[in-house]
């Protein structure tokens, strides 16, 4: 691996780890549960409607299936990193805005260890909270009250993961991950035209770090004319999530912008407890000829009503997704044009999220779709990929997002042992 390349992996794995830090969405929906949850799949899989739990890529690196990992080639090293852009229209029955935030996605690696195992790392996240919404109402004798809800922070996974073939086809793998972050809730009301009821404000942060374990089966199997089938399924165990909670509340004054506290109310700090992840389970399979094309389906559910924190059940609801995908490489040789080269990618999900609001369980449509675009001589290669979408509705006073994301990622496909003869 040459030292320009070591170079970009460097400055990649710093940025990560400044980004991880900032807010990255903006959206109303983050309020509840552990945030907004991220779809963690790395670029090539988002193209493809993210499919993943039956595909295998040598110059990928899979970690939603970590049973994959067995499918890197000897003495090979792949390093990816990913830049998201999203932008969101939040429309309502009687208003609509505009937001953005671009962010560094993920940062992951693979190789072998042997011919029949195979191991990858990496940095992603796992859910994020950014949110400011304001409310009124009027009340006799009172007179305008309004309401504050903001948050801020989301949670983070470092994993580590290993993959082994124990028979030609077969391949077993699993990932252990580090889940780390914070997740910070404000709520404040407010009487700004009376002077006899006191603004109150309550501030709640908690802190979450534990380990997380999943588990993949991937089965490889030809069926002839060079014709390849993968089927793969993942085990997302339940987890009981360390955590420590801090909530302030107080009473305050407010005058020309300016805020006095009167008294404290509650103010327990470092109370220790637990957030309750649910079981999740999914399972695929994809059809396709190597270096020409591919399709693929994956379904997927996870059981959020089990979700608690700090003992707290939050109005959460089963979710469950579908999603399909493909990819076509006109024509990979050597001697090919290089637009016959390129990868090209499309696919789609639909999706029953885990916010039930107002007797309405969310949904979630997207399609998308990508190319990747392969550097000359190499199997490392520049992918670009675009979604549009849309998150829940307008019906019963509820919010309707149109969003679509921007993904760019650059895959490093090196060898670890060997150097190139020409440059």
């Amino acid at each position: 691996m040459n030292n320009r390349k070591l170079f970009i992996i460097c400055i990649a794995t710093m940025l990560m780890f400044n980004s991880f830090a900032q807010t990255r969405i903006s959206s109303p929906y983050s309020r509840y549960g552990i945030g907004d949850l991220q779809n963690d799949k790395c670029q090539r899989n988002l193209s493809i409607g993210g499919i993943s739990f039956g595909y295998r890529n040598s110059s990928s690196v899979n970690y939603t299936n970590p049973a994959s990992y067995t499918v890197f080639d000897t003495a090979s090293f792949v390093f990816e990193t990913g830049i998201n852009s999203r932008f969101t229209q939040i429309s309502s029955n009687s208003t609509s805005q505009k937001s953005n935030y671009t962010s560094l996605g993920y940062i992951v690696m693979g190789f072998p260890v042997t011919k029949w195992w195979g191991a990858s790392a990496g940095l992603l996240p796992y859910s994020s909270v950014g949110y400011k919404i304001s409310d009124s109402d009027n009340k006799t004798n009172v007179g305008n009250i309004n309401y504050l809800y903001e948050g801020d922070g989301g949670l983070s996974q470092f994993y580590f993961g290993n993959s082994f073939e124990p028979f030609k086809g077969l391949s077993l793998g699993f990932n252990a991950s580090y889940l780390f972050g914070y997740l910070n809730k404000t709520r404040t009301v407010s009487f700004p035209d009376s002077v006899n009821f006191l603004n109150l404000r309550i501030k709640n942060s908690t802190i979450v770090s534990d380990l997380l374990l999943n588990y993949g089966i991937q089965y490889e199997k030809s069926l002839g004319s060079n014709l390849k089938m993968v089927a793969g399924f993942v085990l997302n165990t339940p987890a009981k999530l360390s955590a420590k909670q801090d909530t302030l509340a107080y009473h305050f004054f407010a005058s020309n912008s300016e805020e006095t506290i009167k008294d404290t109310i509650i103010k327990p700090l470092g109370s220790k407890g637990s957030v309750t992840l649910p079981l999740g389970l999914g399972g695929g399979i994809t059809i396709g000829k190597p270096d020409s094309w591919l399709f693929g389906v994956d379904f997927q559910t996870q059981n959020w009503e089990k979700y608690s924190s700090f003992g707290e059940k939050d109005s959460l609801k089963n979710t469950w997704m579908a999603s399909f995908g493909g990819e076509f490489t006109p024509k990979n040789s050597i001697s090919s044009s290089y637009f016959k080269k390129i990868h090209y990618r499309i696919g789609g999900r639909y999706n029953k999220t885990y916010l039930q609001l107002r007797n309405n369980q969310l949904t979630e449509v997207a399609f998308s779709f990508g190319f990747g675009l392969p550097l000359k001589r190499s199997k490392t290669s520049i992918n670009l990929g675009f979604e549009i979408g849309q998150r829940g509705t307008t019906k019963d006073n509820l919010i309707k997002e149109n969003f679509g994301r921007l993904t760019l990622s650059l895959s490093i496909y090196e060898y670890w042992f060997f150097k190139r003869r020409f440059d």
